[in-house]
C-alpha cells in the first residue's frame, strides 16, 4: 500500500502500523495509537488486572467441562513495553513472537506453583482478552504437565495449543479480527491450525489427553490421528497374597489416602492443604498419594472442612483435619 511522504512522517500506531494525526494517543513507553484502536484500548492498570481475571472466569465457563484454569495462585501485572520486552532478555527466556505482548513465569514456593503473569498496556480490548487467554492456558499446562511430557513437548505445539485457547474465547465472543490475526500469526509454525483441525475432527478432550499423554512433540499434519497414540500411566493393582484359610490371612497394610493437613482464611480466599498441595476454591490439581499422583478439585473450603471431588471417578469426599 502506498504512503504519501506526509503521512510517513508521522508516527505509527503500533497495533496497526497506520499513520497518526492530530488525534493519536502517546503512551510513556513511547508507543502510539491511532483514535480507531485507542478507542477500546486497555488503558488503566486497574481495569487491565479487572479484566484478566474476568477473562479467566470466562475461561472456566467456556471450559468447564474439560479442565478449571488457576485463579488464587496466579498474579498479574499491566506493563509497558520496555518492562515487558527486559522479560525475555534473560538466558530462556528469549524464544518468543517478535511482536510479544504477554509474559508469565512459574515458580515454586513451599510446595505450591506460583505464577507471575504479565500483559502489556494499551492493548485494544480484544487483543487483551486473548493474551490474557493465552497465558492461562501457560498457566495451566505448567501445573498439569508432567516433567517428562514437558521435556517431550515442542515449544511450537505448546504455543499452538495456547492460542487454541485464545482462539476458543474469541470464537466464543465473535471477534471474527481478532480470530484473523490469530490465524495469520505464524508464531506457532502453523500449530494452530492443526490443533483446530484436530478439534473439529477429534474434540477438546482427545486435545488434552494428547498434550498429557502424547508421545510426539508436535502435532503431524501428515498423520494427525497419531493425536490419539498416547502413553497414559497406568495404576498398578497389587494383589495380596491370600492364605487358603481366611482366617490365617494377615490384613492388608494401610494405603495412602488425602489428607487435609490445615485451613487458611485470608482476605484474598481461604486455602486448604491437601497432601502437601495448596489449594483455592474451585482450584484442580494433581496431589501425591503414595506412588501415584491423583488429580483433585477442591470445591468448598469451610472453617473446619473440605470439600473436593476426583477427577478420574467423579467421587467427591469431605476432609476433615487430622487430630493430633
Amino acid at each position: 500500500m502506498a504512503i504519501c511522504p506526509k503521512c510517513v512522517s508521522n508516527p505509527q500506531c503500533f497495533m496497526c502500523g497506520l499513520p497518526t494525526y492530530t488525534n493519536r494517543t502517546e503512551l510513556p513507553d513511547g508507543r502510539v495509537l491511532c483514535p480507531r484502536d485507542a478507542l477500546t484500548a486497555v488503558l488503566n492498570a486497574d481495569d487491565g488486572v479487572r479484566t484478566c481475571r474476568e477473562t479467566r472466569d470466562q475461561l472456566d465457563r467456556l471450559f468447564s467441562r474439560f479442565l478449571v484454569f488457576p485463579s488464587a495462585n496466579v498474579t498479574v501485572a499491566i506493563v509497558d513495553r520496555v518492562n515487558l520486552q527486559t522479560l525475555f532478555k534473560f538466558p530462556g527466556n528469549d524464544r518468543a513472537c517478535p511482536n510479544v505482548w504477554g509474559y508469565i513465569i512459574t515458580r515454586t514456593n513451599q510446595a505450591r506453583l506460583e505464577h507471575e503473569m504479565s500483559i502489556l498496556s494499551a492493548l485494544p480490548l480484544d487483543s487483551f482478552k486473548a493474551t490474557c487467554a493465552h497465558e492461562y492456558a501457560h498457566a495451566w499446562l505448567n501445573e498439569n504437565l508432567s516433567p517428562a511430557r514437558k521435556h517431550v513437548l515442542h515449544q511450537d505445539a505448546v504455543e499452538g495449543f495456547c492460542e487454541l485457547i485464545s482462539y476458543s474465547l474469541m470464537d466464543e465472543e465473535h471477534a471474527e479480527p481478532q480470530k484473523k490475526l490469530i490465524l495469520l500469526n505464524n508464531y506457532t509454525r502453523g500449530q494452530i491450525q492443526l490443533f483446530l483441525e484436530a478439534q473439529e475432527r477429534y474434540g477438546f478432550n482427545e486435545i488434552l489427553d494428547w498434550m498429557k499423554y502424547g508421545r510426539d512433540a508436535r502435532l503431524d499434519p501428515e498423520n494427525l490421528g497419531r493425536l490419539r497414540t498416547l502413553d497414559v500411566p497406568r495404576y498398578r493393582t497389587v494383589l495380596a497374597q491370600t492364605n487358603s484359610s481366611p482366617s490365617l490371612a494377615e490384613p492388608a497394610p494401610p494405603q495412602p489416602d488425602l489428607v487435609l493437613k490445615g485451613i487458611f482464611l485470608n482476605k484474598q480466599g481461604p486455602l486448604a492443604i491437601i497432601n502437601n498441595r495448596t489449594f483455592g476454591v474451585n482450584e484442580e490439581g494433581k496431589v501425591r498419594v503414595g506412588t501415584t499422583n491423583l488429580t483433585v478439585r477442591c470445591l468448598v473450603i469451610d472453617q473446619d472442612s473440605v470439600r473436593i471431588r476426583i477427577i478420574a471417578t467423579g467421587e467427591e469426599r469431605e476432609l476433615t483435619p487430622l487430630k493430633q
